[in-house]
C-alpha cells in the first residue's frame, strides 16, 4: 500500500513538474513574441527618417552648382582683367622707328648673290659661306646659308623664310625701319645658352611676307658680324624689283 501511494506522488510530482516547465515555456515566449512586437513599434523613434537624406541631398546638389557658378564667374573676371591688363600694356607699346642708314652695314666681302626665280628672289651672302634651299609645291619655302671658311666655331647661320601675311602683328615687335620695298620690324636680340638670336620680320605689299634670322654663338662675335647681317638685309629683293 505505502509503495502504491509513494507511486501517486511520484506521479503526481511529475505531472507539476511538468505542467510548470509547461507554462514557464509559455511564458518565454509570450515574452519573446511581445519583444518582437514592441520592437515593431519603435522604427517611428529609432530608424533615422530617409526623407531627411533626400532632402538634405537636394539640398546641397542645389547649393553645389551656385558656388560652381560663382567661383567660375570670380575666375572669368580675374581673367578679364588679366586680358585687359596685357592689352593696355601692349597698346602703350610704341614702335620705335630706326633710319636704316643709322645702322652700321658692312658690305665687305659680300660679293655672292643667292637668286630663285619663282618669287624672284635675290640675296647677297659673304664670300666663302655656302647654302642650301627648301621648296613647297615648286615654289620657295626658304634657304639657310652657314660659313665653311672655318674661322668660325661653331659657324653663324642665316635663315630666310617665306612666311604667311595673315600671321603677322605688329605690336610683336620693337623697332622698324623703312626701307625702299618693304618694312622690317625686329626686336633686341634674344640669347639662349650662349646663342644669340636676331629675327626680322620683312613686310612687303606683295602676296608674300619674308623671315630673316640670324644665329650666332658668343656675344662678341654676334656683335661684330651684326653689320654684315644688315648688309644682307639690305642687299634683299624680291617680286620685280633688282638690286
Amino acid at each position: 500500500m505505502n509503495k502504491h501511494n509513494s507511486e501517486l506522488e511520484e506521479i503526481n510530482e511529475n505531472k507539476i513538474w511538468f505542467r510548470n516547465f509547461s507554462i514557464s515555456i509559455l511564458l518565454h515566449l509570450l515574452l519573446i513574441v511581445l519583444f518582437i512586437y514592441l520592437y515593431d513599434l519603435r522604427p517611428e523613434a529609432a530608424k533615422v527618417n530617409p526623407e531627411f537624406f533626400t532632402i538634405d541631398t537636394k539640398t546641397f546638389s542645389s547649393v553645389t552648382p551656385e558656388l560652381n557658378d560663382k567661383s567660375m564667374q570670380t575666375e572669368e573676371k580675374d581673367e578679364n582683367k588679366k586680358n585687359e591688363t596685357e592689352n593696355t600694356s601692349e597698346s602703350n607699346i610704341e614702335i620705335k622707328s630706326i633710319n636704316f642708314s643709322d645702322l652700321q652695314a658692312d658690305t665687305t666681302n659680300l660679293d655672292q648673290i643667292y637668286s630663285e626665280k619663282s618669287l624672284n628672289v635675290k640675296i647677297k651672302y659673304p664670300k666663302g659661306w655656302t647654302f642650301i634651299d627648301q621648296h613647297k609645291k615648286n615654289k620657295l619655302d626658304g634657304v639657310t646659308f652657314w660659313s665653311s671658311e672655318g674661322i668660325y666655331d661653331p659657324p653663324p647661320f642665316i635663315h630666310f623664310e617665306v612666311v604667311d601675311k595673315d600671321l603677322f602683328l605688329e605690336k610683336r615687335y620693337k623697332y622698324k625701319s623703312e626701307l625702299e620695298n618693304y618694312t622690317a620690324y625686329y626686336n633686341d636680340p634674344e640669347e639662349l645658352e650662349g646663342y644669340l638670336t636676331l629675327n626680322v620680320y620683312l613686310r612687303t605689299d606683295d602676296k608674300e611676307d619674308y623671315r630673316l634670322k640670324l644665329m650666332m654663338k658668343g656675344k662678341t662675335e654676334f656683335y661684330s658680324f651684326q653689320p654684315k647681317f644688315w648688309a644682307i638685309l639690305k642687299s634683299f629683293s624680291f617680286g620685280e624689283h633688282i638690286f
